[in-house]
């Protein structure tokens, strides 16, 4: 009897030691974090770790996992965005095409001007040299708003959060730079390409570290209409120039001045206007002059998972609400297509709420153990989802590549993940690889700020932040779990 007890003794102390050391590790967060995990073995489902799984927390880019499940789901495999130049091929004639082309935009967010460019020379390859009509650009398949309820309005002149709108060109996105002209500098010189039909002035300050301070001043853009901006503020001196992205709020009028110019490139004439055409003017049989296909769906979410693209994941969201209802696509109707395609797969999401497909939103709210539905199916069904394939990482690719968290021999290479981030937000979702088998974990840490002065580091060292720490030690629980099986 006694050896029967040593034996139970001995075989639960790991387990309990485990237990103590999941709740001790929450200490490691600065006060006030909202945190939530779910830890589990996907093969008998069976929960290793646990603390406020059913509570809702913003799950920032985890949201784009739901995305890509309700995507590959509905859409499936062979699925990709076909623009289209219509028009019909007995209406030219003589070098000259009789009446309107459409242009028909559907959200897809790989074109590109080369894109477009190649579609006007396989136009003019027809025996287009001049269009006696207007040129519409038709950008019905979306409507709605073109940004999420919930984002952040000052983060809306930067690319990432670039417009979920059926016009898409170049990611809807102009790159350029700040520089100093000279070691004396006061001003920064601002510098976009002459090609971009963008109107940019600056005037930013050239100041120290501590005049930034005392003044708090940073770098600002101010937006206007028909992508004018106005970048102002201040900048520290710097070795190399800044790299700015600035986001097209108006891909109507981007798109009309690339259309104008890569016309006349072309040799083709425009006798009208290249107007906008917002009436979902349904194709006729036989209208296609010129097609041009993105990417299949698997390589759009190769980039969309791994480094965690926005654009694509709200464009596959309103392609989503646009399919699913035969109606155009919005924020609205693509959350609820996802609700309804992963219910219809036996995935309740319940009272979650789905405001984008991208996760910059921040009235998204969703709880670790939703989350994990997901992911359980996810992972169940890999053989025909291939998910798992377009996570990142550790130590190896994508948003995990250079992740602190999950850095380190043991770790590198053995974690496949969503990450999702975003101010006072730090979530990680999906496996860890072990002898013993995998296991499947979402951590949602909300509400992470650290205190003024605090995780900074003391001259010629440095300081690991507290969630660096807690993810480590997180990831070592989970390790050390499988081992004690």
């Amino acid at each position: 009897m006694f050896n029967y007890l040593l034996c139970v003794f001995v075989f639960f102390l790991p387990l309990n030691l485990l237990a103590d050391e999941w709740s001790d590790s929450h200490t490691l967060l600065p006060k006030g974090t909202q945190l939530s995990y779910l830890v589990i073995d996907p093969v008998n489902s069976k929960v290793l770790a646990e603390s406020a799984g059913q509570i809702l927390r913003t799950p920032a880019s985890l949201q784009k996992l739901l995305t890509a499940t309700a995507a590959k789901l509905h859409l499936g495999e062979n699925f990709s965005y076909r623009t289209n130049i219509e028009g019909k091929l007995s209406r030219i004639k003589n070098n000259h095409y009789q009446g309107d082309i459409r242009l028909r935009f559907v959200g897809d967010p790989t074109l590109t001007r080369a894109n477009l460019k190649e579609m006007l020379k396989s136009l003019k390859a027809l025996g287009v040299g001049k269009i006696n009509g207007d040129l519409l650009i038709n950008a019905a398949h979306f409507n709605g708003y073109q940004w999420s309820d919930g984002q952040a309005w000052n983060d809306l002149g930067v690319c990432y959060t670039a417009p979920s709108n059926a016009i898409i060109i170049n990611k809807n996105c102009v790159l350029g730079n700040l520089s100093l002209p000279g070691p004396e500098a006061k001003k920064a010189r601002l510098f976009v390409p002459d090609y971009e039909p963008v109107e940019i002035s600056s005037d930013v300050d050239v100041v120290t570290p501590a005049q930034r301070d005392e003044r708090f001043c940073a770098l600002e853009v101010t937006r206007f209409n028909h992508n004018r901006y106005h970048l102002w503020g201040c900048m520290v001196p710097r070795e190399r120039a800044f790299p700015l992205a600035f986001s097209i709020n108006d891909p109507f009028t981007y798109a009309r001045q690339l259309i104008e110019s890569e016309l006349k490139k072309a040799g083709i004439k425009l006798h009208g206007k290249v107007l906008l055409e917002e009436v979902n003017q349904a194709a006729q049989p036989k209208s296609v002059l010129v097609s041009h296909q993105s990417p299949l769906l698997d390589e759009l979410l190769q980039v969309m998972l791994k480094d965690s693209d926005n654009l694509i994941a709200d464009s596959l969201f309103k392609t989503l609400g646009a399919s699913y209802f035969h109606q155009q696509g919005n924020f609205r109707n693509g959350g609820k297509a996802v609700k309804l395609i992963l219910q219809a797969h036996g995935i309740d999401l319940e009272n979650a709420y789905l405001a984008d497909g991208s996760g910059l939103s921040r009235h998204n709210l969703i709880s670790a153990e939703l989350l994990m539905s997901v992911l359980k199916y996810a992972y169940l069904n890999d053989d025909k989802l291939k998910l798992f394939a377009s996570f990142s990482i550790a130590g190896i690719d994508g948003t995990l590549r250079y992740h602190k968290g999950v850095a380190g021999p043991v770790l590198k290479g053995n974690i496949i993940a969503k990450t999702g981030s975003m101010k006072g937000v730090a979530n990680l979702s999906g496996m860890v690889k072990s002898a013993r088998g995998d296991r499947l974990f979402v951590l949602l840490i909300n509400a992470y700020n650290l205190e003024e002065g605090k995780g900074t580091s003391a001259p010629g060292k440095q300081t690991k932040s507290p969630v660096v720490i807690f993810e480590q030690a997180f990831f070592t629980n989970i390790v050390n779990s499988a081992k004690a099986k």
